[in-house]
């Protein structure tokens, strides 16, 4: 019988099945890990804009927005109006992601050690087939 680095060869092709079973497992536990973990938050967000104690309302951001909007078409020179806009669009994107509010629901210890557990467990079998050196298929030629 052929042999494959001190192992009949059937049983290297055989590994390459379990390799392929070991990933989509892995992949099925990860993905599941990370969907149950992101059902356990609740998001919510109101729109404005607070640094500290002072609160920017929605009306107050449109301001830069509109006014760029209004040198658009007012000059000829279509830079500053082009910049004040760019800048009352990007106020309006960070005050939108600055406003999102992340919500943990109570879970018992169970719970999070399960899907923590899945997430890694399946990251590990991912990663061991990914990452795994793969031996060299050559024959034997000292046991002929």
């Amino acid at each position: 019988m052929k042999r494959i680095m001190n192992r009949p060869a059937a049983l290297v092709r055989g590994e390459a099945d379990h390799e392929l079973l070991q990933f989509f497992l892995g992949f099925i536990m990860l993905g599941g890990g990370i969907f149950w973990a992101m059902n356990m938050f609740q998001v919510s967000w109101s729109f404005g804009w607070r640094i500290g104690s002072w609160n920017m309302t929605a009306g107050v951001m449109l301001v830069p927005l509109l006014i760029g909007i209004f040198l658009l078409f007012l000059l000829e020179k279509k830079v500053i109006g082009g910049a004040i806009t760019a800048l009352g669009v990007v106020i309006i994107i960070i005050a939108m992601i600055n406003s999102v509010e992340f919500h943990a629901r109570s879970a018992s210890m169970w719970v999070y050690v399960l899907m923590f557990g899945l997430i890694f467990a399946g990251a590990g079998l991912v990663a061991k087939v990914l990452f795994q050196k793969k031996p060299k298929n050559h024959d034997d030629n000292d046991s002929k």
